[in-house]
């Protein structure tokens, strides 16, 4: 299932994001350290798109939920003429927390998508 939150491209809504992206990844059966994982992972990828959208824009978060992983999309209209940085802090921390990430810039969106799923032990 898929879930859509359309917000003003302002950081304060970032909160709304990462309440939203909590309850699903719990949802989903993550357990508490993924659900944090995912809750922060969110917000750095929220708050990035928001630094480079236009004061007017929109925020879309779209999360697909799924047993054991929560996938989720932060996009808008963009400021950026070329892709979005990788060589910051916040993203670095974005790529710590995610099992999968990726950002593209394309005709103007900004998109960054990331994949947080449980964890298992092969050792075990």
């Amino acid at each position: 299932m898929s879930i859509a939150l359309h917000l003003p491209a302002k950081p304060e809504y970032a909160a709304l994001a990462r309440t939203l992206a909590a309850t699903i990844a719990a949802r989903c059966e993550l357990s508490y350290d993924r659900v944090e994982d995912a809750r922060l992972a969110i917000d750095e990828a929220f708050n990035q798109v928001v630094l480079n959208a236009p004061a007017d824009a929109e925020i879309v978060c779209t999360f697909l939920e799924e047993v054991g992983a929560l996938e989720f999309m932060v996009q808008s209209r963009t400021l950026l003429e070329s892709g979005l940085p990788t060589n910051t802090f916040s993203w670095t921390v974005l790529s710590a927390l995610a099992d999968e990430l990726r950002a593209t810039n394309v005709d103007g969106i900004l998109t960054v998508v990331a994949r947080v799923q449980e964890q298992h032990n092969e050792a075990a």
